[in-house]
């Protein structure tokens, strides 16, 4: 079987940086993201270095927005940017095995959920963050799984990750809970919730700098009496929660012409939801050539103690990792 060539871990020639991000975007991450013209090419440089002599990884993207996506949310420690890497191919190896073909983000039934739009980018705020409106309520319990729901927020994520000013600015989320029943709880397992809450910490790689949660109903604590928990005391201060949409409104940095009119704004939710269709289509690509990422975890790993940081959730120990990633990377 051929292979795109974008999914060599060690290409006899590497894809140059081109940046997309205007002088503002760049100050931005500057002073946020300690980047620079003098770190953001060594960093790019040790993470292939770190890929190309990685015992268990077969094949893996090497371009720049890729691996940017890590150092960004890591403010450039480049051990913990690759950790994160790290856990997350060994996670798509597992779905993999677990979940066979509903593994493939771009399976129908998870692309033809976005008709839903049950989860749908409406633009950039004031701050120049994407705002992502997720509604529980138009995804039926009937005709959806945890599982899907999941894979329809990796393939959101996904999308606005392959966008450098989203990878700097970050995500603001606003959930809105109405419609919401007691069968949407019984979707969730414990084991569901764990999962989330990965990749809510950091496997997702996003910064998200405000959660909004409004209209929740008291059965939905069920769930979050068990999501909020888990989450990184960090992550934890960024959930606000409001109890009507006038409250939200007034909470949230948004020009009105973002919020759709069903939220007493001027947008259309069917026009938000077209333009994210734009953008998804112009990084559908991606998506299938991540299909292709491989790794063997039948292979030692670089140590046998492993590489990520503690033992909680299945994860390893930090040192650990930056023991693997100084063997790993050359001088």
């Amino acid at each position: 079987m051929e292979y795109d060539e974008e999914v060599d871990k060690c290409p006899a020639e590497y894809a140059p940086y081109r940046t997309t991000l205007d002088e503002s975007d760049l100050r931005l991450a500057k002073d946020e993201l300690r980047e620079d013209d003098d770190i953001r090419q060594p960093s790019i440089a040790q993470m292939r270095q770190f890929i190309a002599k990685h015992p268990q990884i077969v094949r893996c993207r090497t371009d720049p927005v890729f691996l940017l996506r890590f150092l960004r949310f890591t403010k450039f420690n480049v051990a913990e940017a690759c950790a994160i890497l790290e856990r997350l191919l060994a996670l798509v190896m597992r779905s993999r095995d677990a979940y066979g073909e509903l593994a493939d983000p771009l399976h129908p039934s998870v692309v033809r959920m976005l008709d839903l739009a049950a989860i749908v980018p409406l633009g950039y705020d004031e701050r120049k963050r994407m705002v992502v409106l997720c509604r529980v309520g138009a995804l039926d319990p009937k005709t959806t799984t945890s599982l899907l729901q999941m894979k329809l927020g990796g393939l959101i994520v996904g999308t606005c990750q392959e966008y450098e000013r989203i990878q700097v600015h970050g995500l603001v989320v606003i959930m809105d809970f109405s419609g919401m029943s007691m069968a949407h709880v019984g979707m969730w397992s414990l084991s569901d919730v764990r999962l989330m809450a990965e990749y809510v910490n950091e496997l997702i790689a996003m910064r998200v700098k405000e959660v909004h949660m409004t209209q929740v109903p008291k059965f939905a604590w069920l769930l979050l009496d068990l999501f909020l928990p888990l989450l990184s005391a960090k992550m934890k201060e960024r959930f606000k929660f409001h109890r009507t949409i006038d409250e939200l409104r007034g909470s949230l940095d948004l020009d009105p012409s973002l919020l759709p009119t069903i939220y007493g704004g001027r947008q259309s939710l069917e026009k938000a939801n077209d333009n994210f269709r734009s953008m998804f289509e112009r990084q559908r690509k991606w998506f299938r050539i991540e299909q292709q990422l491989h790794m063997d975890l039948s292979v030692p790993g670089p140590q046998s103690t492993g590489t990520a940081r503690g033992h909680r959730n299945g994860f390893r120990d930090e040192e650990a990792m930056v023991g693997s990633f100084r063997k790993l990377t050359v001088d």
